[in-house]
């Protein structure tokens, strides 16, 4: 919960105006129990602020929340206001109201102190506003620092042990399910769709594409949710897992999983992709010129259109089917003559009025809409960073952790900060293309 207190104090820290604290309470639903009170640490909190000279802008509060981890809404948002300049200093009653976890509490102290966010116990000698505690701070972050570079080190040495031991690194692939041994287990129906697939490529009749069709067919999904496409085949039909082996930084090794298929049958896949290889082109490729390669994307789902040929023309076309997407015009083509010269002709009637450079400058945002728009970018980018951080410790669920992720980056992609110098570039550019088209 956020609680917002008006104040006039301006966004820009000056050593004239006093500090924009928030102030942060938890309790967890024990402590709610046994009596402890939001209130009174605020109220503690709140004098404490008020002595030190500085002005309470927004407090937080999290009650029935465990200190055990960062997943508390008061303090994810007190964390995103802090990192868009809206608090610049974080005051809570004691440190284990902040966070119970060492881990959580250094990773967090290393990152606010990179954005010179300050922070304060009310009733501990944990005050980073002085020149002690500011050099405490610094040695905190040093600390931090190690910690991560050390836990990143055991994480690594862990998963090669995990490996040595016959264990998989992750989720395992589609034909096996994670139990509660750690010992990937089989799931019947799935493995019966394995041997299928891996039966007709060693037959040499199909292609990663007519593999990805049969599965897709038989109405089995990739672990991600989405249809089979020949790359996701390819990577399928080339995995040693399925021999009942784990891989950890190119070795092979054994695994305590069960296989599903045998090594005769993998190897005889291999064969015959071997074999696609080495097979000769039923005619010489002439290099073709794609004006618009790379340019054009389909007007129903808005993939790249990618370019083919035959013998005698050149096509763009949507291959959505392919990259294991959907859309209602996916294989449909245009002929690159068509659509280019239609792109010329507007290149060569294209005109910008005289005064377009006048008013590009005019049109170009503001100093406070930049302001706003790097803010948004900064809000948006953490949301990103602990959003991933929040997948890696297994909190949030893969498919949520998808459609979240791709919901920001497409965020951020709107977020493009014009430069009146690059615009006017671009229109010259422009120009000078009409000029050349031809």
């Amino acid at each position: 919960m956020t609680r917002k207190h008006k104040s006039s104090a301006a966004k820009t820290p000056s050593e004239d105006q006093p500090l924009r604290a928030g102030i942060y309470s938890r309790v967890s639903t024990i402590e709610q129990t046994e009596g402890h009170s939001i209130e009174a640490q605020l109220r503690i909190t709140r004098e404490f602020a008020e002595r030190k000279g500085w002005v309470v802008v927004r407090e937080y509060t999290d009650p029935g929340f465990s200190g055990t981890n960062d997943e508390r809404p008061g303090f994810k948002q007190m964390i995103d206001d802090a990192f868009t300049g809206d608090i610049q200093i974080i005051v809570f009653h004691k440190l284990d109201r902040f966070s119970r976890s060492i881990s959580d509490i250094l990773k967090y102290f290393n990152k606010l102190e990179s954005h010179g966010i300050l922070m304060a116990s009310a009733t501990e000698p944990f005050d980073f506003t002085t020149a002690h505690g500011k050099a405490h701070f610094h040695m905190l972050a040093v600390f931090a620092q190690w910690y991560i570079d050390n836990l990143s080190a055991e994480t690594k040495k862990g998963k090669k042990q995990r490996a040595l031991k016959g264990f998989y690194n992750g989720r395992p692939p589609f034909g096996y399910v994670r139990s509660d041994t750690g010992i990937a287990q089989i799931v019947p129906e799935e493995a019966d769709v394995v041997r299928k697939a891996y039966g007709a490529y060693a037959t040499g009749n199909y292609t990663d594409r007519q593999v990805a069709d049969l599965i897709n067919g038989l109405g089995f999904p990739t672990r991600r949710g989405r249809n089979w496409s020949k790359d996701s085949v390819r990577d399928f039909l080339q995995n040693e897992f399925y021999l009942g082996k784990v891989k950890y930084k190119g070795d092979i090794l054994p695994g305590r999983h069960d296989a599903i298929i045998s090594q005769e049958l993998y190897d005889s896949c291999q064969q015959v992709r071997a074999s696609h290889r080495r097979a000769p082109r039923s005619h010489t490729t002439r290099f073709k010129t794609y004006v618009l390669g790379k340019i054009l994307h389909c007007a129903s789902c808005g993939e790249t259109l990618r370019c083919q040929s035959s013998r005698e023309y050149r096509y763009y076309r949507d291959m959505t089917n392919t990259r294991g997407l959907e859309c209602k015009d996916t294989g449909l083509s245009i002929k690159a003559d068509i659509v280019e010269e239609e792109m010329g002709n507007i290149m060569r009637n294209l005109r910008l009025p005289e005064d377009w450079q006048d008013e590009i400058r005019e049109i170009v945002m503001s100093e406070d809409e930049r302001q706003q728009m790097l803010d948004r970018r900064r809000y948006l980018k953490g949301k990103l960073r602990r959003l991933g951080i929040a997948f890696t410790d297994g909190l949030v669920r893969e498919p949520d952790y998808i459609r979240e992720r791709d919901a920001l980056k497409a965020d951020l992609a709107t977020l493009v900060i014009p430069e009146s110098v690059d615009v006017i570039d671009a229109g010259l550019y422009l120009e000078t293309l009409r000029d050349v088209w031809d």
